[in-house]
C-alpha cells in the first residue's frame, strides 16, 4: 500500500499519494490549489480514499456548508472508497461528516483520537487546528500541537509550518515570549510561512507593539503575499496597527487597491476581513463612503449559511450599513430559522450568544447605543464562543465601548476604556481614555 510523506499508509494508487503530499504541502502552505489537486487524483483513483474526506473538510473549513454539493459529492466518494480504507482513513471520513452535519465537537474528538496514535497525520492536525480556531478554543490550539510537536522530525518539510502552528497557538493562551520564539524559528526555516507571519503579527499585535508590527509586515510582505488563502488577512493585521495609529487614509487606499477586489472570490475569510475593517474604520471615524455595498451584497448572498456565529456577525455589520433594511430583516429571518429548525453546536453557540452580539450591532447601526450595550454586555465574556481570533473578536469590545460613549453611559464606557488601557497601552486607547475623562459625569 502506498504511504505518504509522514509514511502513513494511504487506500489508492502511488499517484494518488504523491498528489496528497503536493495538496497538504499547499494547504499549510496557504497557497496553490489543494482541492483541485485532490480533485484530480480522485478523478483518476476512486479507490483513493482519503481524497474524499480531505476535499470535504476544506471545503467546510473554508466556510462551505456541510449539505453543500460539493461537500455531499466529496464525501459520497470517500464512502464509495471507504471498504478499502483503513481504520485511520474511516476515522478521518466520520471526522468529515460529523462536521458536515454540524457536530464539530465530535470531528474534533476523532481527529484528536488519530492525532493519539498518528502524530505525524498532517491532515489530522492541520484540520484540528483550523477547527479550534473557529471554535476560538485558545488553549486547544496550543496543546494539540505540543501534544504532537515531539514527533515531528526537524527535517521534516511540513515541521516548520507546524512550528508556525504552535506560535499561533502560544500566542492565543497569552504566551507571548514563547510564540514570538517558534514563530521566529519557523520563520528563519520558511520565510514564505504566512501562518507563522501571521502568529509574529499576532504577538505584536497583543503587545502593542504598531510600530515594529507595521515594519515586520511591510517588510516581509514579498515572502507572505504569494500565500493567497492569508495574503489578505496578513493585510488586514496591517491594517488595524495603522488604524490605531490614526492612518486612517492608508487603510482606506490599502482597503481600495487588496481587500475590496479580494471580494469577487467570495471567500468567507475576506469577507469577514471587509466588513471587520470598514466597520473598526467608521468606529475611528472614517468616512469609508459607498464601500459597504459590495461588501453586504456578497455576504448576502450566504445569509443562510450559519455555518458559524462568527461569520454571521460580520454578516449582520454588512447587512446594516448596506442602507437596504430587507438585509437586516433577512438576517432576523433567517436566524429565527436557523435557532427552530438548525442542528449542531453552531446553533446551540449562535443561541446562547451569537444572537446577542448580532443584536448588538443591528442596534448600534440603528442608532439604538443603549439597546446595543444591553445587549452585548452580559454575554462580552462568552465571545470566545462565536469562534476566531482574539484580535478579530476585539470588534465586540471596540463596539461596546462606542455604544456605552454615545449613550451617555460615561462611567460604563470609562470603566471600559480604563480596562482596555491596562492590556493595550496604546496612544489611540489612551486619547480616548483621556477623552472620557474629560466628559463631565
Amino acid at each position: 500500500m502506498p504511504k505518504d510523506q509522514q509514511g502513513l499508509a494511504l487506500a489508492g494508487s502511488a499517484a494518488s499519494a504523491e498528489a496528497f503530499d503536493r495538496a497538504l504541502a499547499d494547504y499549510y502552505a496557504l497557497g496553490g490549489d489543494p482541492v483541485g489537486i485532490l480533485k484530480g487524483a480522485l478523478a483518476a483513483d476512486p479507490a483513493f480514499a482519503l481524497g474524499g474526506a480531505a476535499i470535504a473538510g476544506l471545503f467546510m473549513i473554508g466556510g462551505f456548508r456541510g449539505d453543500h454539493p460539493e461537500v455531499a459529492r466529496a464525501l459520497a466518494a470517500g464512502e464509495a472508497a471507504s471498504g478499502g480504507a483503513s481504520k485511520r482513513e474511516q476515522l478521518h471520513l466520520a471526522a468529515v461528516k460529523a462536521l458536515a452535519a454540524g457536530w464539530s465537537g465530535r470531528a474534533l474528538r476523532l481527529w484528536e483520537e488519530i492525532l493519539v496514535d498518528h502524530p505525524t497525520d498532517a491532515l489530522a492536525l492541520r484540520f484540528s487546528q483550523d477547527a479550534y480556531f473557529l471554535l476560538g478554543e485558545s488553549f486547544a490550539i496550543r496543546d494539540s500541537v505540543a501534544r504532537v510537536l515531539p514527533a515531528w522530525e526537524r527535517d521534516n518539510p511540513l515541521t516548520s509550518y507546524v512550528l508556525g502552528l504552535y506560535a499561533f497557538g502560544l500566542e492565543e493562551a497569552g504566551e507571548l515570549a514563547r510564540a514570538e520564539r517558534y514563530a521566529r524559528e519557523a520563520l528563519a526555516r520558511n520565510p514564505s510561512d504566512a501562518w507563522a507571519v501571521h502568529a509574529l503579527a499576532h504577538v505584536m499585535e497583543t503587545a502593542s507593539r504598531q510600530e515594529e508590527g507595521i515594519a515586520f509586515l511591510k517588510g516581509s510582505h514579498a515572502d507572505w503575499s504569494s500565500a493567497h488563502f492569508m495574503a489578505g488577512h496578513n493585510g488586514w493585521h496591517l491594517a488595524i496597527y495603522l488604524i490605531e495609529q490614526g492612518r486612517l487614509g492608508e487603510v482606506l487606499a490599502d482597503y481600495d487597491r487588496f481587500t475590496a477586489k479580494k471580494l469577487a472570490d467570495d471567500a468567507t475569510l475576506d469577507r469577514v476581513d471587509a466588513a471587520s475593517l470598514l466597520w473598526r474604520l467608521e468606529l475611528a471615524g472614517a468616512d469609508v463612503g459607498e464601500r459597504w455595498a459590495p461588501v453586504a451584497r456578497q455576504w448576502m448572498a450566504h445569509v443562510d449559511d450559519h455555518v458559524l456565529a462568527f461569520n454571521d456577525l460580520h454578516l449582520a455589520i454588512a447587512a446594516a450599513r448596506s442602507n437596504n433594511p430587507e438585509h437586516v430583516e433577512r438576517l432576523r429571518r433567517s436566524l429565527d430559522d436557523y435557532e427552530r429548525f438548525g442542528a449542531g453546536d453552531n446553533r446551540q453557540v449562535t443561541i446562547e450568544v451569537g444572537r446577542s452580539l448580532i443584536e448588538g450591532v443591528l442596534r448600534f447601526a440603528d442608532g439604538d447605543y443603549d439597546g446595543a450595550v444591553a445587549a452585548m454586555l452580559p454575554v462580552r465574556y462568552q465571545a470566545f464562543r462565536i469562534g476566531g481570533s482574539h484580535a478579530q473578536r476585539d470588534i465586540v469590545n471596540q463596539t461596546l465601548i462606542a455604544a456605552a460613549e454615545r449613550a451617555g453611559q460615561m462611567r460604563l464606557a470609562r470603566a471600559l476604556l480604563a480596562e482596555r488601557v491596562a492590556v493595550r497601552p496604546t496612544d489611540y486607547t489612551q486619547r480616548a481614555y483621556q477623552r472620557a475623562l474629560d466628559r463631565a459625569y
